[in-house]
This record gives C-alpha cells, structure tokens and sequence, in this order.
C-alpha cells in the first residue's frame, strides 16, 4: 500500500518544491499543488521600508519571504548602512529557515523557544523589549496576536508581501492522501475545496503548527498529523508518521 500513498504539498514556490525534493527523497509520493502565490506589496517604497527599519529599535520578521521582500531593491550602500545601524537594533525571526535568511545577510537574529507569535512574545519579554518601538515586517494578512500586544504607539506594521489565491485545484482526496498546510489562510483554501464531510474524514491534514490544526479540526478534518514547526525537516517527520500509521 505504501505506493500508492501520496502526499498534497500546498505551499507556494520555492518552498514547496523544496519539501517535495525532501519528501520524494524519504520514498513518499507527493504533488506540489500550489494554493497562494507571493506578491510584492507596493504599500511602501523602498525609501519608506528604509526609514522604518532606521527608526524602530526592534525589527520582527515573520517569514523568509518578509526577509526577501523587506530588502528587496536596497542599494549595497543602504544594505552596509543598516547592517552598521542593525548593531544598536534588536532583529527577531519566528524560526529557523527566517533566522538562516536574515543570517545569510549578516544580521545577528534572536529566535524564539517556540515558532509562533506567542514564542516572540515571550522572547521579548525575556530581552525586555516590549516597550522599545518595534517594526513588524510581514505580509498583508496575519495574526493579530502580536498587533494587539502592543500599543498603537509602539507598533508598526510593515506589510512588504501580498499572498495570492491561484487558483490551484487539488487532486481528489483518499484515505490515502495527505495535505501539507502550514498556514490558516492555507487551511481555509483547503476547506473550500475539500468541501465533503465524507473527504475531509478520509484525508489527512500534516500541519505545520498546533494552532493550523485545531482549524482543521474546526472544520471537521479528523486525522491531524502536527510537526513542532514548519520547517521542511519537521514536515517530513510528520510525513513519515503518517505513513507508518497507514501503511
């Protein structure tokens, strides 16, 4: 039966090629099937994003793709001018594949106990940083956890991404199948498109946090499967589980 397992990957390009190399690398069949794609968010001009990241003492990056599009455009003489200014500057990343983007730059990054908002919280806390002005670099939809955090006057949101809808059908779900889904707006596309409650029952849903599957749950898919975070080697953990459980 192992053949015929297959797994739906629904993250958007690069990463979800990326987990597919990594997944057909351990034996598990899988499908890229794309459900949001990433758009620059023209909210901010470059000068804007540069004056921002000057200003704030604490920049918070939630994503890889908040590190690119943040960047995106700078001269090398402003990239040497905030990596001088990012040493007075506290620069935390939700995890590990952020922290590695921001490191590629040379920025020296915090990164939390845990991969979410609540861990940035926390982390925070811990350096005593919540009452420092702070800069949330993200894209144009999000938790609000963190926005309600702090007060509007500590606070700025930085959105430098759109995440679109593509459109992308998924193939007919089994017993046999699993879905990747490591966000909420992910989650929600699924549901719309796995509208059966008789489908939603038979796939099962390898999330990328606790927080992706209890919103599965809500919407009545049974068989979670929840990696400690959503970097690919934590995914393909959750892929082998699952695999043994139904082989």
């Amino acid at each position: 039966m192992s053949t015929q397992l297959h797994v739906i990957v629904t993250r958007p390009s690069p990463y979800g090629e990326e987990l597919c190399g990594e997944l057909e690398h351990n034996g598990i069949v899988s499908t890229h099937s794309p459900l949001i794609c990433f758009e620059p968010d023209a909210s901010f001009s470059s000068e804007q994003r540069l004056s921002a990241l000057e200003q704030a003492d604490t920049w918070i990056f939630v994503s890889r793709q908040a590190v690119n599009f943040c960047f995106d455009g700078f001269t090398s003489q402003q990239m040497s001018s905030l990596l001088q200014l990012s040493q007075s500057k506290t620069i935390i990343a939700v995890g590990d594949a952020t922290a590695d983007s921001l490191q590629q730059l040379n920025f020296v990054v915090l990164t939390p106990p845990t991969p979410n908002s609540e861990g940035m919280i926390a982390l925070l806390e811990q350096h005593q940083r919540q009452n420092k002005s702070t800069l949330l670099i993200r894209g144009n939809q999000g938790r609000k956890l963190l926005q309600d955090y702090f007060s509007a006057q500590q606070l700025t949101i930085l959105p430098v991404y759109q995440r679109q809808a593509t459109g992308q059908q998924l193939p007919r779900m089994t017993e046999s199948s699993a879905i990747v889904v490591t966000s909420g707006q992910l989650m929600e596309l699924v549901a719309n498109q796995v509208s059966e409650s008789s489908q939603r029952k038979a796939c099962s849903i390898i999330s990328g946090s606790q927080r992706i599957s209890e919103i599965a749950q809500q919407f009545g898919f049974t068989n979670c499967y929840t990696a400690s975070n959503a970097s690919n080697d934590e995914l393909v953990k959750s892929c082998i589980l699952w695999r043994n459980d139904v082989s």
